[in-house]
């Protein structure tokens, strides 16, 4: 992974800016409904891009793919605020069963699906994150690993760590982290742009 070392830490040092540039210097430290969910969204970015990592390194697959996942997620939600702008309201004091239209919650798979239209397969790529994360059989052998079978009897060694996060696979999922990310830089400068007050 040591090829990506500099790219991480420019993804770490863009979270810290982005909270300077669209938090606190954005309207001269005046807090709007959108500084809520900008902010909480870089924070819950920084955090679960804090979290995968820290999870690919100890090599525990739960907690790395629940974090991949969750940043999916993140992602999504601020192209979906793109895209609908009045979403926002319902985004920071909504609630899913709110019976106000403006104030109900949208499914995050609406907002992964529409997110699908700009990245072609990123459904696909975050229904194998949930595979991994659901209570199923990818995520409860997760720590198993067949050694040998003889005679019919198998056996496995069993860990604390998963067993099945090689170096392909850590590099797969590094590469999708990174660029979820990147994207969802752009995703945010892209909504500061459209709520930026004139």
């Amino acid at each position: 992974m040591e090829k990506y070392r500099n790219k991480i830490f420019e993804q770490f040092f863009k979270h810290y800016h982005a909270i300077n540039e669209y938090v606190i210097r954005l309207h001269d430290g005046l807090l709007y409904r959108h500084s809520f969910i900008i902010n909480g969204a870089i924070l819950r970015s920084l955090n679960y891009y804090r979290g995968a990592l820290w999870a690919l390194g100890t090599r525990n697959s739960h907690v790395f793919y629940d974090c991949a996942r969750a940043q999916c997620e993140t992602l999504a939600l601020i192209h979906y605020c793109v895209l609908k702008p009045e979403y926002i309201k319902a985004a920071t004091i909504g609630e899913r069963g709110h019976e106000k239209e403006g104030l109900r919650v949208v499914n995050v798979l609406t907002m992964i699906d529409k997110l699908d239209r700009k990245h072609k397969n990123i459904r696909k790529d975050y229904d194998d994150l949930c595979n991994f994360v659901h209570p199923n059989p990818r995520s409860l052998y997760a720590n198993v690993k067949p050694i040998n079978k003889k005679e019919g009897e198998l056996v496995v060694e069993i860990s604390t760590k998963c067993t099945r996060i090689n170096n392909k696979v850590a590099e797969l999922y590094i590469k999708i982290l990174i660029n979820w990310t990147d994207w969802f830089f752009d995703e945010l400068s892209d909504l500061v742009k459209i709520l930026k007050p004139t």
